[in-house]
């Protein structure tokens, strides 16, 4: 059997390698419209590769039933196996595993070494430009024409174009009829109708809330970055992805600042200390400044201060695209429900997970369940 391959990230090379493992008479080839294979892999985890979480819950990911059978068959623990097989071992902080060397070149490597091992061609600087399917799948390149028995597409979404994730093939599959769901930038930073430039580059540990339409949706604790036009920190990014599945809507962030003091302790410190005493000693200089030129209540900028959604960040400032094929034109075996023999893997699918090893684990998952 001829397989081809589009997108050389990491859904398409582990797709390539697992395929050739189980069929090694198989022809893979992978092609990748960028001049370097598994480039988005060496962001993930500032570079250290947060590629699992042993604590993975399902119900964290857009579309949770789609997702659910998949990644109970390829688990952590099958995941994990699957990098041992490539001699990468794992270490755990906390929940989230990481490889032993705690760096993604390292996981890029084992992962081309494998390739090279088993024999699999990578075509670089080449772009899909359009197929047909028939008995066999003509597919069309800037360069070349194949014949192939199956076509995979690995090309991921919209996010962090410079290393890979174009979108352009959505275009593609919207002119062979597909459904393809609204490209959002997700695990983003947001902006906020609130400008804050007295408060850039300050953080704060707190837990943080959105409101939905008045209607508390999330909650979560985290750091938060506070910006000139916005607010960061991976737990602002997770909340940016709830907001994109529902862009229509009016969203607020209540910051609570101080989460482990309640409301009645600080009621009581404020009575004793007097305000300037109640800020100097709880906020940081800037943030104080940000309190005292909004005219904030001193216990409400504490336990509720609160922002107001603008807008979400770039795509460039993104690190998963909300969107994509929507999942009701795939089968629960990844193939494409209109043409036969045509697979989705990964970020093409309309399907997202918060930070801490999910998309990731989703890429790898729906790679090693198509065989």
């Amino acid at each position: 059997m001829r397989v081809l391959i589009v997108g050389a990230g990491v859904s398409g090379i582990t797709s390539a390698i697992n395929v050739k493992r189980t069929y090694p008479n198989d022809d893979v080839l992978v092609i990748e419209h960028l001049d370097k294979p598994l480039k988005k892999i060496l962001a993930t985890g500032n570079g250290k590769c947060n590629f699992g979480n042993a604590a993975l819950d399902i119900n964290r990911y857009s579309n949770p039933l789609f997702v659910e059978p998949i990644l109970k068959e390829y688990d952590f623990k099958k995941q994990m196996d699957f990098y041992d097989s490539i001699s990468i071992k794992y270490k755990l902080f906390g929940e989230l595993a990481y490889p032993m060397s705690e760096s993604a070149v390292s996981v890029r490597n084992a992962l081309l070494n494998e390739c090279k091992k088993l024999g699999i061609k990578i075509n670089l600087s080449e772009s899909i430009i359009d197929y047909k399917v028939g008995k066999e799948i003509e597919v069309k390149t800037d360069k070349n024409i194949y014949k192939v028995d199956k076509l995979v597409f690995a090309a991921g979404g919209c996010s962090q174009k410079n290393l890979g994730s174009d979108g352009s093939v959505f275009t593609l599959l919207k002119k062979h009829g597909y459904d393809i769901v609204p490209p959002l930038p997700g695990l983003c930073p947001i902006k906020t109708k609130e400008r804050m430039k007295v408060l850039d580059g300050v953080r704060a540990k707190s837990l943080v809330s959105l409101y939905k339409d008045g209607k508390l949706i999330h909650e979560e604790a985290g750091e938060v970055l506070f910006r000139d036009h916005g607010l960061s920190g991976i737990v602002i990014m997770n909340i940016s992805s709830f907001i994109a599945r529902d862009l229509n809507k009016k969203y607020e962030i209540q910051i609570d600042q101080l989460p482990d003091t309640s409301i009645e302790e600080l009621k009581k410190y404020l009575s004793d200390k007097g305000k300037e005493m109640y800020l100097q000693s709880l906020f940081h200089p800037k943030m104080i400044e940000y309190i005292q030129n909004n005219l904030l209540e001193p216990i409400k900028a504490s336990k509720e201060l609160s922002f107001h959604f603008e807008e979400l960040d770039s795509f460039e400032h993104s690190q998963v695209t909300i969107g994509g094929l929507n999942v009701k034109e795939a089968t629960d075996k990844l193939e494409s429900k209109k043409e036969k023999n045509v697979y989705f893997l990964g970020e093409m699918l309309n399907i997202d997970g918060p930070c801490g090893g999910y998309n990731l684990m989703w890429a790898v998952g729906s790679a090693l369940y198509v065989k």
